[in-house]
């Protein structure tokens, strides 16, 4: 009984404790008050998971090549600057732009005051001779390139014998650092000999002593100009020489950063000697725009070299674009040495009525002058009007020139008795020129030193030699600055811009690429197939070329009249 009691009661108190009824009766449950619901925030959506962007690419560092190179030649300082960008070039000379675009096979030449510009392929590779057939000579394999390089013999042998340029290369085995490079110093000595049947044989040999650096980033790329245009086979009994290129040494060139050249003229105790230097002033890596190296925008077309260089002419011609002219501060006055007479060349009166190219015949004057003396052109033509000018430009005088009269006269009459001339081809019109010239000193305008006059004649005849003479005019001047063109204006004409044996040495030269493209494009109007022309010269046409290179004569006399009359002073 009493484990059923206790059961009862264990019942009871979980009723109890549980709101529950005892015996059929209920207890009155109090309402248990709720705490209202906690409100909870709804859950966050987790992020999407994403991949970390990824971090912008850096630049690419600068690999373009800026440069900027100094000339000094005498009296005169010329400036240019060069541009690289991968596989494309850019020169800019004071007053015309080359452009190389080896990419693309080919080279533009810019007129920036004509805005017109010129393209000018590469020349093609020479075909195989194995598969040229030897049947019978062509006009090509006669043409005067072919027969001076060796390369084809003549049909008829004509006279000459064969002209030899021997580079020898001398790594010194010196180094310097130059613009954070090691450059390393190279001698080049270039020599010409001719055999006893040369037509040509005048000696000349070129010393360069050149510091040379590997140019970063760039490949040496030859860029050669565009193939000379092919000349007739020689006529009758013409001379003409066979050049022949040998090299010794093996040193490695590459760009050069710093050069002094003297070239060496003729024999015996006088030779003709040049000094000039060459130094890069500026060598940055940066980066260019790509437009520098393509057409200028809004730019013309020019459909031959003389339209190109129509502009030239109007100035100081091809020499002045190239070099730039102390007459109208393109280029600079160089500090007078000690023992050097400094003479100002004005621009030469033109009394003759035949629209000379004065401004190039100045600079073709001022380059007569050799050393202990040295010239620098000055602006206009009046000795008063340049003084300031001249005193600024440490110049001890200044001389004037007139051309004072051109007379033309039917070839082979002299004084009423017919003359022969000889030479190729038939006898053309003679042109006589006679001109005056002064020489001031500094300080005194009105009263001229000496005065004296000179004569030059054309003979009767205009040969190729001497259309070549005036093409080559701006070429030989720009050589003098550099002295990389071996020394021949002839021989620069077949190499063009592969720069001949030195070229193989590992030499790359945008600017000296750049000067023989643009040489080789005075040459190729220069004569015409018959070379009974001078297209592309000031005129235009046979007679007026050969008048232009008459006066030149007489502007050369007019320079060694000048030297002998202030030598004879000194004594």
């Amino acid at each position: 009984m009493l484990r059923v009691a206790m059961r009862a009661m264990v019942v009871v108190w979980l009723l109890a404790f549980l709101g529950g009824t005892v015996a059929g009766q209920t207890t009155p449950k109090k309402p248990v008050p709720r705490k209202p619901a906690a409100k909870t925030a709804p859950a966050k959506a987790e992020p999407k998971k994403t991949e970390p962007a990824a971090k912008p690419a850096a630049p690419a560092a600068p690999s373009d090549i800026k440069i900027r190179t100094r000339y000094t030649s005498g009296a005169q300082v010329s400036e240019n600057t060069t541009y690289v960008k991968g596989a494309r070039q850019r020169v800019e000379f004071p007053a015309i732009v080359s452009i190389d675009q080896s990419d693309l096979g080919r080279a533009l030449l810019v007129n920036p005051a004509s805005r017109t510009y010129l393209v000018k392929p590469y020349a093609k590779a020479a075909p195989d001779s194995a598969a040229t057939p030897a049947a019978t000579s062509t006009p090509a394999e006669d043409s005067p390139q072919a027969v001076m390089m060796g390369q084809k013999a003549p049909a008829k042998a004509p006279k000459g014998g064969v002209i030899t340029y021997t580079t020898t290369l001398t790594d010194t085995g010196e180094r310097k650092q130059l613009f954070s490079r090691e450059a390393r110093r190279i001698t080049t000595t270039v020599t010409k000999e001719a055999s006893a049947s040369a037509c040509d044989k005048s000696a000349e040999t070129v010393e360069m002593d050149g510091w040379y650096i590997d140019f970063p980033g760039v490949a040496p790329v030859s860029t050669a100009a565009a193939a000379p245009a092919p000349a007739a086979a020689p006529k009758g009994d013409a001379c003409v020489d066979r050049v022949e290129t040998r090299k010794n040494g093996d040193a490695k060139l590459g760009f050069p950063i710093a050069m002094k050249t003297t070239t060496k003229t003729g024999e015996g105790d006088k030779p003709i000697t040049i000094t000039s230097s060459m130094e890069v002033t500026s060598f940055e890596v940066t980066t260019l725009d790509a437009a520098l190296f393509d057409v200028p925008a809004g730019y013309t077309e020019a459909k031959s070299s003389e339209e190109l260089l129509s502009g030239l002419q109007a100035g100081g011609g091809l020499a002045d674009a190239l070099l730039g002219s102390t007459a109208d501060g393109t280029s600079s006055a160089a500090p007078k040495s000690a023992g050097v007479v400094r003479i100002g060349v004005l621009e030469p009166v033109d009394k003759s009525s035949r629209n000379l190219p004065t401004r190039e015949l100045r600079q073709e004057l001022a380059s007569d002058f050799r050393a202990p003396f040295e010239a620098l052109t000055l602006a206009g033509t009046s000795p008063a009007g340049a003084q300031a000018d001249a005193g600024r430009m440490q110049c001890d005088y200044v001389l004037y020139s007139e051309i004072a009269d051109i007379k033309t006269s039917k070839p082979g009459r002299v004084g009423g008795m017919l003359k022969k001339v000889s030479g190729d081809g038939p006898p053309r019109d003679v042109h006589e020129v006679r001109l005056d010239y002064k020489l001031y000193p500094v300080g005194a305008a009105t009263a001229p030193s000496f005065a004296d006059t000179t004569k030059a004649s054309s003979g009767g005849n205009f040969n190729v030699k001497s259309a070549l003479h005036l093409a080559m005019l701006a070429g030989s001047l720009y050589l003098r600055f550099t002295g990389l063109g071996l020394l021949s204006p002839t021989l620069m004409s077949q190499i063009g811009g592969g720069l001949g044996p030195l070229g193989s040495s590992g030499l790359f030269d945008p600017r000296m690429s750049a000067m023989s493209s643009i040489t080789q494009l005075a040459m190729s109007g220069g004569v015409d197939g018959n070379g009974d022309s001078a297209a592309g010269m000031p005129g235009g046409d046979d007679s007026e070329a050969v008048i232009r290179q008459t006066v030149g004569t007489a502007l050369a006399n007019a320079a060694k009249g000048t030297v002998e009359q202030l030598q004879k002073n000194k004594k």
